[in-house]
């Protein structure tokens, strides 16, 4: 008996470990599949928006009658050389939790949107605009900001663009990274009253803090 139940246990272990590492399987098939799907989508976006690269500034030029149909609640579309942040900014009208789980096409997506707060001008002529985009873990979306927490890197990727629907470029530099409060004043938005001056880019850190966000900083240089 006892060595009829010791074969039992022990076969009951594997099929345990074997259902353990199906589902671990599957889990991890599904998240690859999930950024494949975001980096596909945002793919999409610079295939279809993007008419071409400016051979003087290397900026894209963005087919802003297009995305408009796409998406009426397009404000602009960000831009930082030499990275992946090349994407379009939405801003809805009634809350600032819509675009976290909604794209640029008005379809679900675990990834959301880059977003503006909902109380900021959207031609961001506010004292402070804030944008709010996702720390995904594959890079995607506002994924790799946090590389600005490193010197070097922030010196060598200073340059950031608003493209605008009217045609026009806001230029920015970026001066700091940094962990923040959600308590911090950077979000008591909107700030107006005077002309731009700061535009703030906000994700979630990597441990997925409660109370914590990282920002960028960027000082406005002007329309160019």
């Amino acid at each position: 008996m006892k060595s009829k139940g010791r074969y039992f246990l022990r076969w009951l272990i594997i099929v345990i470990l074997l259902l353990v590492i199906a589902v671990s399987g599957f889990k991890i098939i599904q998240i690859l599949t999930t950024y494949h799907e975001i980096e596909a989508s945002n793919e999409e976006a610079r295939e279809e928006f993007i008419s071409s690269y400016k051979e003087d500034t290397g900026l894209p030029e963005i087919d802003f009658a297009a995305l408009k149909a796409a998406n009426s609640e397009v404000v602009g579309w960000i831009y930082i050389p030499d990275t992946n942040v090349n994407y379009p900014v939405v801003q809805s009208k009634t809350s600032d939790y819509y675009y976290l789980t909604i794209d640029y096409k008005h379809r679900w997506s675990v990834s959301g949107s880059i977003f503006m707060s909902m109380v900021c001008s959207p031609d961001f002529s506010d004292i402070e605009t804030l944008i709010y985009g996702h720390n995904m873990h594959n890079g995607e979306m506002f994924g790799k900001l946090k590389k600005y927490t490193d010197p070097k890197y922030l010196e060598a990727h200073q340059d950031l663009y608003i493209l605008l629907p009217d045609g026009g470029t806001i230029k920015y530099k970026v001066t700091e990274a940094k962990y923040v409060s959600i308590e911090d004043d950077v979000y008591m938005v909107p700030k107006t009253g005077g002309e731009p001056e700061t535009l703030v880019l906000s994700t979630c850190t990597d441990d997925s803090s409660d109370t914590e966000r990282l920002i960028v900083v960027a000082e406005y240089e002007g329309r160019i």
